[in-house]
């Protein structure tokens, strides 16, 4: 069942897609406790449950990591907030690995194989390199996508620094002026002064509101800025 559903990528689109959320819940749960699917199957699996029915992250955060008795494992949360478009950018790279690439890798292995002996054939090699690459790609994606929680921003609020708003700085020595957008874990652009949460600067101005001062040491530059506007993203767009 598990090789099945995970080859055919439009079987469990189309189960999901005759049932309500609540069954998506159910399904996804019960996949959660069964012990016959692998971690990285699991994943991938899940990840299409939540692009289907994105509530079901809260779910998965709800219920956490199980172990293979169905017991909550005590890891610490590490959910990742992303914008809906560079998830949907992971989901297509996956899709692209997962149906493209690894199985093309495949065949070159076998041709590769048909040509004779192993030890001295640099095609093949060459092609279980590849295999290497592109299966820890697959994995490290999938690893990303379970993580991760895709948002629209319209969350992001007015009245103080948050995932989702624009920020005004100014240096409170310099007198220099700068404006950030801090946006979601995979969104950074440094040269259109997009960052995303996760960046030094980012984390240490997260919470804070219009007239209050924060000191940032990064990578030996010690600034003093002080926050003058804060907007949502989401409004300027």
């Amino acid at each position: 069942m598990a090789e099945i559903l995970s080859d055919d990528r439009e079987l469990l689109s189309d189960i999901l897609g005759k049932g309500s959320e609540e069954n998506a819940k159910d399904l996804a749960q019960a996949l959660m406790l069964n012990p016959g699917f692998e971690d990285l199957t699991k994943r991938s699996l899940l990840a299409r449950f939540i692009k289907k029915f994105p509530k079901i992250q809260s779910l998965l955060d709800r219920e956490g990591p199980r172990d293979s008795s169905g017991s909550a494992s005590s890891s610490v949360d590490d959910t990742l907030i992303v914008s809906k478009e560079s998830y949907d950018r992971k989901l297509a790279d996956l899709d692209v690995l997962t149906k493209e690439k690894i199985p093309a890798n495949s065949l070159a292995i076998e041709t590769a194989r048909e040509h004779g002996d192993l030890k001295e054939n640099a095609e093949y090699h060459m092609a279980k390199d590849d295999q290497k690459v592109l299966l820890a790609r697959q994995a490290e994606l999938q690893a990303d996508l379970m993580r991760a929680k895709a948002t629209d921003f319209t969350e992001a609020p007015s009245d103080s620094v948050g995932i989702g708003t624009i920020v005004d700085l100014k240096d409170s020595v310099s007198g220099n002026k700068m404006k950030y957008t801090l946006l979601g874990a995979w969104d950074g652009d440094p040269e259109n002064n997009i960052l995303s949460y996760l960046t030094p600067l980012a984390q240490k101005i997260l919470g804070k509101k219009v007239g209050e001062k924060v000191q940032i040491d990064i990578e030996g530059n010690e600034q003093s800025l002080v926050i003058e506007g804060v907007s949502r993203w989401v409004d300027q767009k």
